[in-house]
């Protein structure tokens, strides 16, 4: 048996969920098919930017419920050279800057949203095959030892895993930056404050958010050393993160929560080809420096909804001109989140020492120079697009 929808959403995520929510709420047929079945059992914190929380906002997401922790400034430095520079959210005119918060929680509220407003969520689906006609396209997928079909006008791939193998026209290009994050929760002996800090390692970047009472870590080392620091006990990770970091935030205790993860550059050549588009982890998936990745991708999926909601609910959702649009709207936000996140890892991953002397002068001129600031904050806060 086959279903019939108008448009299909690969991955359950908050990436794909937004997008389907979004479209749902425009009269189109949205199904979602995820491979995992409720809100799982991903522990990461999420950062957030206040661009973000509009689009959650509009869809219907953002509540207290969620337990999100605000980030008012930011606080921008490089260790072993001066410099330095501090964004905050009074002069940007927002109540923050972003926001942290638990990836389970999100997606459970998302999820919560999907079932009251009778939106099609499919879990526990593995896609085994995607395929399409100029005319449709269509996804087979196993549930519960079942084969089951989907046609759709429009596919739309939010996952980075299998699903992309199956469409020969989109190429995955990758960097490996030969760097290993190191993530942890870290408590310190003063109050964050609201306040997050991005600072600048000869091993890579380093970033402190405030998650509740505590901090989520984000420490760039090499592969030799996230071998060596693994096997480290509490105690001595502590000493060791703290003497990469400084006294910026107080002296930190209490971690919990470590693990890690190798630090790549992917992205596709073209987001869109026949009744099919890419968005979120699918489209690209950047190093965590400035914590672009997640809020590009969001972005991919409030600029595909909306570019819907300007056609007519009895328009094909797949023609290959409305895709085109969508491609050319999200080229230069997506090609100045890569071209960001990739400089800032370049530039700021070695000790050379004209190369600290200039990032300490551009880091002064950044302080004192607001509009510059302001430009930087929207820019983080909003795309390369924003108005």
């Amino acid at each position: 048996m086959t279903q019939q929808a108008d448009i299909a959403v690969i991955g359950g995520g908050p990436i794909g969920l937004a997008f389907a929510l979004a479209a749902h709420r425009q009269g189109r047929r949205v199904v979602v098919l995820e491979a995992n079945t409720g809100a799982g059992s991903d522990t990461r914190t999420l950062a957030l930017a206040e661009g973000s929380r509009l689009i959650l906002s509009e869809i219907g997401v953002w509540s207290p419920a969620l337990n999100a922790t605000s980030i008012k400034t930011i606080h921008i430095s490089q260790r072993g050279g001066f410099g330095q520079s501090i964004l905050h959210a009074t002069d940007s005119n927002v109540p923050a800057l972003g926001y942290t918060l638990s990836y389970r929680a999100l997606v459970g509220a998302m999820l919560q949203r999907a079932e009251s407003s009778g939106l099609c969520v499919t879990d526990a689906a593995t896609v085994k095959n995607v395929a399409t006609t100029a005319k449709c396209g269509t996804v087979a997928y196993l549930r519960d030892g079942i084969e089951h079909t989907l046609a759709a006008n429009l596919i739309v791939i939010a996952d980075g895993g299998r699903s992309l193998t199956q469409i020969p026209a989109i190429h995955i290009r990758h960097k490996d930056y030969g760097q290993i994050a190191l993530l942890a929760r870290v408590s310190a002996d003063r109050p964050h404050g609201n306040a997050a800090y991005e600072r600048f390692t000869p091993t890579g970047p380093v970033a402190l958010l405030p998650v509740g009472d505590e901090y989520g870590l984000v420490w760039t080392v090499s592969p030799s050393e996230a071998k060596r620091i693994a096997a480290l006990n509490d105690g001595q990770f502590l000493a060791e993160f703290q003497a990469q970091f400084g006294d910026y935030a107080g002296k930190f205790s209490n971690v919990h929560a470590r693990f890690q993860f190798p630090l790549r550059l992917r992205y596709a050549d073209k987001t869109t080809t026949q009744r099919t588009v890419l968005i979120g982890n699918a489209a690209q998936a950047l190093h965590p420096v400035a914590g672009q990745g997640f809020n590009l991708g969001l972005r991919d999926a409030d600029e595909l909804a909306r570019l819907l909601r300007s056609a007519s609910a009895e328009s094909d959702c797949g023609a290959a001109n409305l895709l085109g649009r969508y491609r050319r709207q999200r080229l230069p936000d997506t090609r100045m989140g890569i071209f960001f996140t990739d400089m800032l890892v370049r530039a700021f991953s070695n000790d050379h020492p004209m190369l600290r002397v200039g990032r300490g002068v551009g880091l002064a001129a950044l302080q004192f120079t607001p509009f510059a600031r302001r430009r930087l904050a929207h820019a983080m806060m909003f795309g390369s697009s924003f108005s």
